[in-house]
């Protein structure tokens, strides 16, 4: 029987130290004066102006302090306007009731940025009014957004200026609306599948019908 292999040190590939949420939040605020941080739960958050997207992604990228060679992640999240109560869940997260009132519904788009060499994370929320969503694409900078962005377009109806290609990537291309805001009609839609295959709505179906 083999000798099993040594696993490779968490240290492996890092050319420098990571830097300290703090150490983070002030080398791009100092950088940025309009940009706002939040650290939680051991996450750092950096709130940037649309107007500023690019220009804060490009230097988390291209800091040497900072190295964020590699976009990790891209979603959306769909903050519709007027008030809204948000039940106990403590057997779940532990969070109790609150209560949060908008006067404007907002889109949040979040970019995670991860740095390869020096294993430090940022997060990045930029957002966007969802009457008429609009952000600058950072495909150009990250060009692994493009399909991240093309998900978040899909879902949120965001139009990313600027981006090369985009069109929806998990609906159809004549799908009406965005499945993931939250005023998308609830209680599905009657799906047509290929080979006259009908799918009704949720609230129509049964389950035995749709196996067989």
């Amino acid at each position: 029987m083999s000798p099993t292999p040594d696993l490779p040190s968490p240290q492996r590939g890092l050319t420098g130290a990571p830097l300290s949420l703090e150490q983070l939040e002030a080398r791009v605020t100092e950088r940025f004066d309009d940009v706002r941080a939040d650290v939680l739960r051991g996450e750092l958050t950096l709130f940037v102006p649309p107007e500023r997207l690019l220009e804060v992604v490009a230097f988390c990228r291209d800091d040497e302090e900072l190295s964020c060679e590699m976009l990790a992640d891209l979603s959306g999240v769909h903050w519709p306007e007027g008030e809204h109560v948000v039940e106990r869940q403590v057997s779940t997260t532990g969070w109790p009731d609150y209560r949060v009132s908008r006067e404007q519904g907002v889109i949040e788009v979040l970019y995670i940025l991860r740095s390869v060499t020096r294993n430090h994370v940022v997060r990045i929320s930029a957002g966007t009014q969802d009457t008429d969503p609009r952000l600058p694409s950072v495909a150009g900078i990250y060009p692994t957004a493009n399909f991240h962005e093309r998900e978040v377009y899909d879902f949120f109806g965001v139009e990313f200026e600027g981006h090369p290609n985009l069109r929806r990537i998990l609906m159809p291309d004549d799908w009406v609306g965005h499945p993931h805001r939250k005023d998308y009609p609830l209680g599905g839609v009657d799906v047509e599948y290929k080979h006259d295959k009908h799918i009704p709505p949720p609230d129509e179906r049964d389950l035995r019908e749709v196996v067989e």
